[in-house]
């Protein structure tokens, strides 16, 4: 607990608050043009319209969003070069633990507000039907989860290399395979862990060629995705883990 909390005083200057009002702002801006464009039918799905987009939205952002979280909380070190210091005081592994936490913690800060600040722009849109208060928990569940999984990749790869530009360029490339893996088939998704913001998505879309109307519908993952997120983030946090660990500093 007092490395947890060493984490976020070492990182009160670090404006983790701004990178992460700068996330929140930039999300919003993306979804408030995309409802500014929508007619009035479409927002008779606005819940399930929010949801699906959000999704998206998230395949693009979050993934660079995590990667500089990421290298915020570990640059630090490397360029004090504090390693051996704070290795005379406590284990790598506790060390690594306490990052974790603090990525932990902040992610789902992030989530809550961000979900948060979602529902008030349904209701100030006044979308049709009662709100999915457990639709909008699940999802940002998800939504903390992936990007949980994602984040351990990215501190391991912040911890690894001292030249953040190794992990920064991860982050870009995830966003980019995040939204391009959208139009993959869910079986070849499954490969690209920041694809799972969309294969895990709890709105699905089917449009009709013939009359050229969209519809939106509930959808729930699939336990076989829910298992291999797990399997991904395992793998991430033990071969992360170990680097650290065994490296040499």
């Amino acid at each position: 607990m007092s490395l947890l909390k060493l984490e976020f005083f070492k990182c009160r200057r670090r404006k983790i608050t701004l990178v992460c009002a700068a996330i929140l702002a930039v999300e919003l801006l993306w979804m408030g043009v995309f409802f500014a464009r929508q007619d009035a039918e479409d927002m008779l799905q606005g819940w399930m319209l929010l949801l699906y987009n959000l999704a998206t939205v998230d395949a693009i952002i979050l993934p660079l969003s995590v990667a500089t979280l990421a290298s915020r909380n570990c640059e630090l070190e490397h360029k004090g070069n504090t390693w051996k210091l704070l290795e005379t005081m406590t284990s790598p592994g506790r060390l690594y633990a306490a990052k974790l936490g603090w990525g932990a913690l902040v992610l789902a800060f992030l989530l809550v507000i961000r979900s948060g600040l979602f529902l008030a722009v349904g209701l100030a849109l006044n979308f049709s039907g009662p709100i999915p208060w457990g639709r909008f928990a699940l999802f940002t569940l998800i939504s903390w989860a992936v990007s949980m999984m994602v984040y351990a990749l990215q501190q391991g790869l912040s911890l690894w290399f001292a030249n953040q530009a190794a992990a920064l360029v991860c982050g870009i490339s995830g966003s980019f395979l995040g939204i391009l893996s959208m139009l993959f088939p869910p079986a070849l998704i499954r490969f690209v862990p920041w694809g799972y913001y969309g294969l895990m998505a709890l709105v699905n879309m089917d449009w009709n060629e013939t009359t050229r109307v969209t519809r939106f519908f509930w959808y729930w993952p699939l336990p076989t995705d829910v298992a291999l997120l797990l399997v991904w983030t395992a793998v991430f946090l033990v071969v992360g883990r170990t680097l650290f660990v065994k490296k040499e500093v």
